[in-house]
């Protein structure tokens, strides 16, 4: 059976900020999970899961953080991050953990295979 593929993508999101929230969406589960972060300048960036399959739009609260850090120091790019997971989390959501200066921004896609 051919696999379902999905793409959600926000551009130019201003990443000056610590615990922005770049890109929140709702996931089928046990999908496969491509993540790509494109920066104007260095900035660290955390993934967050949220179990709640109910909610339509994305939850306020109890979502478990760091579920995937990328450190700027610590990735060899960290104005180009590339990941793929599996994930069978309700919701995902890109968080900035270390901001940039002011005026720069972030285009974040995941696109997803299940």
């Amino acid at each position: 059976m051919a696999q379902t593929q999905s793409t959600t993508r926000r551009t130019e999101k201003p990443i000056e900020t610590a615990d922005a929230v770049l890109l929140a969406m709702k996931t089928p589960g046990d999908a496969l999970v491509s993540l790509n972060i494109e920066a104007t300048a260095d900035a660290s960036y955390a993934l967050d899961v949220h179990h709640d399959v109910d909610s339509r739009s994305a939850p306020t609260d109890g979502w478990f953080e760091d579920e995937a850090v990328y450190d700027a120091a610590d990735v060899d790019d960290p104005q180009d991050i590339r990941d793929t997971f599996y994930a069978a989390d309700a919701w995902l959501r890109v968080r900035v953990t270390t901001p940039a200066a002011a005026g720069e921004t972030a285009d974040v896609t995941i696109q997803e295979a299940h």
